[in-house]
């Protein structure tokens, strides 16, 4: 499957994890675990099909991608998006049952050179940019003011959400 950024790392078993760096995207239809550490301001973009399987995961640092600019889709929440739903309708996908969640975003700490709430922008546009595409949210893990990682496995659509200094997991 098409990827950008991503290390694919064994696990124990057979089944095959892939690590998806900040500002990458991993489109899959082999039923790997993806995984994205340290999300703050940052937005993981979760897409799945729920009839084939394929699914999706990008780690985007930033709302919108200037036009013209050359850098990975991944690091944009609105390139990010139309680019993995493209592949992931390559990959057998069928665009009707493909559904979406949503994790990140926090408000950990200001970016000076973009401004106080950048994970709140980082949503905005992913709610914005899914229901033009038409495409359901159906789960959410957002804002506050801690880190999380997220375990997607494509497989069975189960997503495991860790939140930083707690022992919380939280699965949707």
């Amino acid at each position: 499957m098409k990827t950008f950024d991503s290390n694919p790392v064994e696990e124990e078993q057979t089944r095959e994890r892939h690590l998806v760096g900040v500002s990458g995207y991993h489109v899959t239809d082999d039923g790997e675990t993806l995984v994205a550490y340290g999300l703050g301001a940052c937005v993981a973009i979760v897409l799945w099909d729920t009839e084939s399987g394929v699914g999706a995961l990008a780690h985007t640092l930033l709302p919108r991608q200037d036009k013209g600019l050359g850098a990975s889709p991944g690091k944009y929440v609105d390139a990010a998006i139309q680019t993995m739903l493209r592949e992931m309708v390559e990959a057998g996908a069928g665009y009707s049952s493909i559904e979406a969640r949503l994790v990140g975003g926090a408000d950990i700490f200001e970016l000076k050179a973009l401004g106080k709430g950048i994970g709140e922008k980082n949503l905005a546009v992913a709610r914005e940019e899914l229901a033009r595409l038409d495409v359901p949210i159906v789960a959410e893990a957002t804002g506050g003011d801690h880190g999380r990682t997220v375990e997607f496995d494509t497989e069975t659509g189960t997503l495991e959400i860790s939140t930083a200094h707690t022992d919380e997991t939280e699965l949707l």
